[in-house]
């Protein structure tokens, strides 16, 4: 907890009480602090921090008077948030009232921000469907497709994690309908309704939502300007113990990081140490744009049956087939098989061989999907630069999108204000729980180039509009993010939280 709160009073000129309550307000506010996370006793924060335990106790009955914490007798002080803050509709903003009359004079759809979406090659696509008729008609005449999947589309699986360092078998191997259907398998398989399932924050919408649908709890874990905070997801393996842990060492979405490899090896002994499935998301691990290798497998850092690995030929081809894929132990691939059969949800045959037929010429269209992303990337950096140069995200060496610092808290007043401006968003709030995030705004770059410099001069009208009808400067920039507190030197500890 010291230090996630780093220079607290630093920046301030008033009581020490009121500095720490606002730290830890910006600790919830960038997803750093989840909701139901147990916060330190007063007497052991003040020994951890160096100050009376009476600075403490006013801060924490500040955070409670304003419903950030929450404390019960023997279950300690957790952190929560304001009514206002629920996962639900803002009140209407002085700007948003007129909602339904500038409704009617909203523009066209110029820039959807909402999809990630790859498309899936034309031109690739027609070839591979000229010739597998005869492939797929064997291939339902042998039945041969269940309920593993295409035994040649898990074999050519099997062979590209062994070309890239990580020899595996096909018995090891399970295809599914891809990335959301193998996490909602895995969810089905080792969580229970009711149980903590643990996940980085910011997260995808759709990790969140399946979690709900299956009856179990997201414990998110956030995550810091740098990345993973390793120490702190240790800290929730052993607090929450898990059965499952969903974590996207490559190119996380939405905030582009790469989990270096010591922390992964940490991660690995922590979650063997309490029992944890690691489920690592490698959808985007051969996007990399900018020069340099990437780091080993989560699965190659541990012994087998640690660590489930979920994918599909996304990067590749583009996100039209509906095919994934999911690595486990020969045993976990069983137990997953009989319950994708007994769930009726076996994958498309025909799916299964365009997969396996477009596979082969993987290294091609990774080639040419790489060079499209990196000018997309480009033109959308550009533009932000030049028309809201206060905006701040960091560029990823990879993946599809940029996590952007809005300055304020105005994403969700924000999305609203740009569809009648021609623009689609997804607001921060999506990507976290809680209401958390509704500073950041999360921008794909797979759209086209005139679509997305398009979508940001429409960008700058709406975040104008939302700037004035809530009271904040369009320039104004954000408080001090704790992640700029972050030690030198980050060694793992055990922490009170």
């Amino acid at each position: 907890m010291s230090r996630l709160l780093g220079d607290w009073r630093s920046r301030s000129r008033g009581p020490a009480y009121e500095a720490l309550a606002q730290r830890v307000r910006i600790l919830i506010r960038e997803g750093l602090l989840s909701p139901d996370t147990r916060v330190p006793p007063e007497r052991t924060l003040a020994e951890q921090l160096g100050i009376s335990r009476t600075t403490v106790t006013k801060a924490y009955d500040m955070l409670r008077a304003e419903g950030r914490l929450r404390s019960a007798r023997g279950a300690g002080t957790v952190i929560t948030l304001p009514e206002q803050a629920a996962d639900r509709p803002a009140a209407p903003s002085p700007g948003a009232r007129n909602e339904r009359r500038g409704a009617a004079t909203a523009q066209p759809v110029v820039a959807d921000f909402t999809s990630d979406l790859l498309p899936v090659p034309e031109a690739r696509l027609e070839e591979a469907l000229g010739s597998i008729a005869g492939r797929v008609a064997k291939a339902f005449a042998a039945q041969d497709h269940e309920p593993y999947g295409l035994p040649e589309l898990r074999e050519t699986v099997a062979d590209r994690y062994t070309a890239r360092g990580l020899p595996t078998h096909p018995s090891q191997i399970l295809i599914t309908q891809g990335i959301r259907h193998s996490w909602q398998l895995l969810l089905r398989h080792r969580a229970r309704p009711g149980q903590r399932v643990l996940i980085e924050s910011p997260a995808p919408p759709h990790v969140m939502d399946s979690i709900r649908l299956h009856g179990a709890r997201p414990w998110p874990v956030g995550l810091g300007r740098n990345g993973w905070y390793v120490e702190l997801f240790s800290a929730a393996l052993h607090q929450a113990r898990p059965q499952l842990a969903l974590i996207t060492p490559d190119f996380q979405h939405p905030t582009g990081h790469v989990m270096p490899t010591e922390e992964r090896r940490l991660l690995v002994r922590t979650a063997l140490r309490t029992g944890t499935l690691l489920v690592a998301d490698e959808s985007a691990s051969e996007l990399r744009l900018d020069e340099g290798g990437m780091p080993q497998s989560l699965a190659a850092l541990g012994p087998e049956g640690a660590v489930a690995l979920i994918d599909s030929p996304r990067a590749a081809i583009g996100d039209g087939v509906r095919v994934g894929w999911i690595r486990a132990s020969a045993a976990t691939v069983h137990r997953l098989a009989v319950l994708n059969s007994a769930m009726g949800t076996p994958g498309s045959v025909p799916d299964q061989v365009v997969t396996a037929r477009l596979l082969a010429s993987a290294d091609r269209l990774l080639t040419e999907r790489r060079r499209s992303l990196r000018q997309r990337r480009a033109a959308l950096t550009s533009a932000l630069r030049q028309h809201l140069p206060d905006w701040r995200y960091t560029t990823p060496p990879g993946g599809t999108t940029l996590w952007v610092d809005l300055g304020a808290s105005v994403s969700s007043h924000l999305a609203m204000t740009a569809e009648r401006h021609g623009v689609r968003l997804l607001s921060g709030p999506r990507f976290g729980t809680g209401g958390t995030y509704d500073s950041r705004l999360r921008l794909p770059y797979t759209l086209g180039e005139r679509a997305l410099q398009d979508g940001v001069l429409r960008l700058v009208a709406a975040f104008a509009e939302t700037a004035e009808s809530s009271g904040t400067s369009a320039g104004s920039t954000a408080a001090p993010r704790p992640e700029s507190f972050r030690p030198a030197e980050a060694k793992p500890c055990p922490l009170a939280i």
